[in-house]
């Protein structure tokens, strides 16, 4: 056998009775193009399908889900097993803390937002259950759902200091900008570069390209430098800095999550959802597997503070989807290193599902961490932003084109929403 295609599966899956779980094999299968090989899902349940394997299941159980990928000889190039857990659930006895922590893929409160929805409520595509004691807190909001969910932010960001130098920059404008600006580059009076991270309603957030020190401005403008589809210069009303790490006890000077409780009001925490992973590769010469090994220590950090404060506390880890591989990726970042290399963003991922659920594994985590994979669960191929483009300069001819590489379409969102929902089920609706 030529063992050279990773097939990239967790230990398990949660599944819910009568909701529908569909594995996507761009999201396991780690090649550039996964669809050039016969890729087979076998199990005593569901179907297969050309580009993913779909189960929607009846009774609880446990089913073996085997991945095998082969050429067209039929010789075996990889692969993986993994279990699917299938409950049921209902509303917990008692009142139930959630706290959602991540970068941009969690600042708009999407994900979160729907999570709460397919718990509690009553209605909606797919119906909600209608349980009672959910409580998603935070000090950011969407529909009235807490989060704490910063873009740019990386596991680091939410262990550090308020004395930490050199935050991200808000700047309060008159914007055109829309999701196929982000992440494009422009340039203040003084010749310093900033990166579009966040955009909102009257104003944008600027990440310091490369980590510069800069100051921010106070005035002035700030013209195009490249990747931007809408070039008109922004002309600064008025700047400040990003807020400090929300978990940061001014009086204590220490990372505390009883403070960060007690300050808000908030009467404990019984389960945390953590995605991260997107933010940090820029400027990085170490191969993805050492770096991973880095963010998982990272990682630790952040759960040893939750976990000292909060011993009782759940903690799940995800990683983000596997980012687009139309053209996505190169539209938010140009033709540079590392976010033009689909292949490697797809690679990157890959390493950190295995990282994050090795540290999951480990004996002095394994009671209370828990790895969710969500890259699996997403449909890259579909739930990124995209739009029509000429074929080339010559043609009228059209063709869809990514225009966004790591921020996914609602659709998308709906997915990790999805993911997380039916391990909440498991774990807290026994």
């Amino acid at each position: 056998m030529e063992d050279n295609i990773r097939v990239v599966l967790p230990k398990k899956f949660d599944l819910v009775v009568g909701d529908t779980f569909q594995l996507f094999f761009v999201g396991v299968v780690e090649a550039p193009n996964p669809y050039i090989y016969d890729i087979l899902a076998v199990c005593e349940k569901g179907r297969n399908y050309p580009r993913y394997f779909e189960y929607t299941p009846e009774e609880e159980g446990e089913h073996l889900l085997t991945i095998s990928v082969f050429d067209a000889g039929k010789n075996l190039l990889g692969k993986g097993e993994t279990l699917l857990n299938v409950v049921k659930g209902k509303s917990p006895k008692k009142e139930t803390n959630i706290l959602c922590i991540g970068d941009s893929l969690t600042a708009g409160g999407h994900w979160v937002s729907e999570v709460n929805r397919r718990l509690t409520s009553n209605d909606g595509v797919p119906e909600g259950d209608g349980f009672k004691n959910f409580n998603f807190i935070g000090t950011c909001k969407k529909d009235n759902v807490g989060f704490e969910g910063y873009g740019g932010w990386k596991w680091e960001d939410f262990t550090r200091e308020e004395s930490t130098t050199n935050p991200s920059v808000w700047v309060t404008c008159k914007t055109n900008k829309t999701v196929e600006d982000q992440h494009s580059l422009w340039e203040d009076d003084n010749g310093n570069l900033w990166q579009i991270e966040t955009i909102d309603i009257g104003r944008l957030k600027f990440n310091r390209f490369k980590g510069h020190s800069a100051p921010r401005p106070e005035s002035g403008r700030l013209t195009h430098f490249k990747n931007a589809i809408n070039k008109e210069t922004i002309e600064i009303i008025n700047t400040y800095n990003e807020d400090p790490n929300p978990f940061y006890d001014e009086e204590s000077k220490k990372v505390s999550f009883k403070a960060y409780c007690k300050k808000n009001n908030f009467k404990g925490i019984d389960g945390v959802y953590v995605l991260l992973g997107a933010n940090g590769l820029i400027g990085n010469t170490k191969p993805y597997e050492d770096f991973c090994i880095e963010l998982k220590e990272k990682a630790k950090k952040l759960i040893d503070f939750i976990h000292a404060d909060y011993p009782e506390a759940q903690i799940k880890i995800m990683m983000m989807p596997v980012p687009s591989k139309n053209g996505g990726a190169g539209a938010s970042y140009g033709a540079e290193l590392p976010y033009c290399d689909d292949y490697g963003l797809a690679h990157y991922v890959m390493e950190t599902n295995m990282a994050y659920e090795k540290l999951a594994l480990q004996k002095e985590y394994c009671a209370f961490v828990e790895f969710i994979n969500v890259s699996a669960q997403f449909d890259t191929d579909n739930n990124y932003p995209s739009a029509e483009k000429p074929v080339n300069t010559r043609s009228a001819k059209k063709e869809i084109i990514g225009t966004n590489g790591l921020h996914p379409t609602i659709g998308g969102y709906m997915q990790i929403a999805d993911a997380v929902y039916r391990n909440a089920v498991k774990s807290f609706c026994k």
